[in-house]
C-alpha cells in the first residue's frame, strides 16, 4: 500500500473535498480520486459518500480512519528516524577490538568522533584478537572489529565469513628494561631470543607463531611467562631480566621516560597489520560509515 494513498485519504476526510486534498498532496484531483478508489478496492467497500460536491466518510470509512492515522504517524516517525540517522544527528556504533588498537588507538579516535558527532552513541569493547574475529564472523553484536595481526595470519582469515580492510602498519619492537643485558645494544640476533625469558600478555597471542613463521625462532614454553595484559608486560620488562615484543603504539610513554629500551632484530622488520574486520558483505549504517571514514583520516594524521 502506497503511503501517498493513505495520506490522500486523510486529506479528503479532513477537508471533505477532493480539490483541497489534491492541493495538499501536490497532485491532480483525478489522481486524488484514483487513490481513494484504489483504497476502496483494497478494502472492498465504499469509504466515502459523494453527494454532489459534498464528500463524507461512510461508517466503514470512520472505522478505518484511526488506523490509517496511526499508520501514517508511524511512517512519518520512521522517516524522521531514518533522516536523523542519515544526517548523523542520531545513531549507534559498536566496536570490538584487540588489545593494541583497542587500548592505544581507538580511544583517541572515539573522543574526536564524539566531539564532531555528539548525538551518535559509540561503545567499544576489548578482547583477544581471536575472540574479535570469531565475534564478527559468527555473531551480530558489533558493527566493526579492529585487530592487529601478522600478515600471514590475516591471509588465513580471508577464507572466513569476514571482510578485511588494512588500516595501517603496526610496527613492533623488542623491549627490555634499562638494566637488561641488551639495553645498550641496537640490535640482537634470532638466537638471542631463544635463550631468554619472554613476557606475553596472553596465552593466545600470535607473537609466538609470528616469530617462528618469520625467523624460525622457537620460544620454548618454559621460557614464556603470561602476564595477563599489556600493562603487566611492560612492568615485568622494567623489573625483570626478560624481554617482550610490543607495538610501538603501546610503548611511546615508557620509551620517552627511558624506563624501557626498544631493540631491533638483525635481518628482520618486525611488524603487524592493523585492520578493520566486518561480517562479509555487511551493509554499514550512515553512522558506521562515517566512523569508518573518519578512522582512516585520523589514523593518517594522529600523533600516537
Amino acid at each position: 500500500m502506497n503511503i501517498d494513498i493513505l495520506k490522500t485519504f486523510l486529506s479528503v476526510a479532513r477537508n471533505k473535498s477532493f480539490t483541497k486534498a489534491a492541493e495538499e498532496n501536490f497532485c491532480t484531483q483525478s489522481t486524488a480520486s484514483l487513490r481513494i478508489q484504489a483504497l476502496e478496492d483494497y478494502f472492498g467497500i465504499r469509504l466515502f459518500d459523494r453527494i454532489g460536491k459534498a464528500v463524507n466518510l461512510t461508517h466503514p470509512g470512520e472505522l478505518v480512519l484511526p488506523y490509517i492515522q496511526l499508520a501514517v504517524e508511524n511512517f512519518d516517525q520512521a522517516r524522521e528516524s531514518i533522516l536523523q540517522i542519515r544526517e548523523l544527528s542520531y545513531g549507534k556504533i559498536s566496536i570490538i577490538a584487540s588489545q593494541t588498537p583497542g587500548t592505544y588507538i581507538i580511544p583517541k579516535i572515539l573522543l574526536d568522533f564524539h566531539k564532531r558527532y555528539p548525538k551518535i552513541s559509540v561503545s567499544s569493547q576489548i578482547a583477544y584478537a581471536k575472540s574479535v574475529i570469531q565475534e564478527i564472523a559468527n555473531e551480530n553484536r558489533f558493527d566493526l572489529g579492529v585487530i592487529s595481526q601478522p600478515e600471514h595470519m590475516i591471509t588465513k582469515y580471508r577464507s572466513m565469513n569476514i571482510d578485511i580492510e588494512e588500516i595501517c602498519e603496526d610496527p613492533l619492537a623488542i623491549i627490555v628494561g634499562e638494566n637488561h643485558l641488551w639495553a645498550d645494544q641496537g640490535a640482537i640476533t634470532v638466537s638471542d631470543l631463544s635463550n631468554n625469558t619472554m613476557f606475553l600478555s596472553n596465552q593466545a597471542t600470535s607473537l609466538i607463531s609470528y616469530l617462528q613463521h618469520l625467523t624460525g625462532a622457537v620460544i620454548e614454553e618454559e621460557k614464556r611467562i603470561v602476564m595477563g595484559n599489556l600493562e603487566s608486560v611492560k612492568l615485568a620488562v622494567q623489573m625483570g631480566d626478560g624481554f617482550s615484543i610490543l607495538s610501538r603504539f603501546n610503548i611511546k610513554e615508557e620509551l620517552s621516560q627511558g624506563v624501557i629500551r626498544a631493540i631491533k632484530l638483525k635481518g628482520y622488520d618486525l611488524k603487524r597489520k592493523i585492520c578493520f574486520i566486518s561480517k562479509k558483505n555487511k551493509k554499514f549504517s550512515p553512522a558506521v560509515e562515517k566512523f569508518h571514514d573518519s578512522f582512516f583520516q585520523r589514523v593518517e594524521n594522529i600523533d600516537f
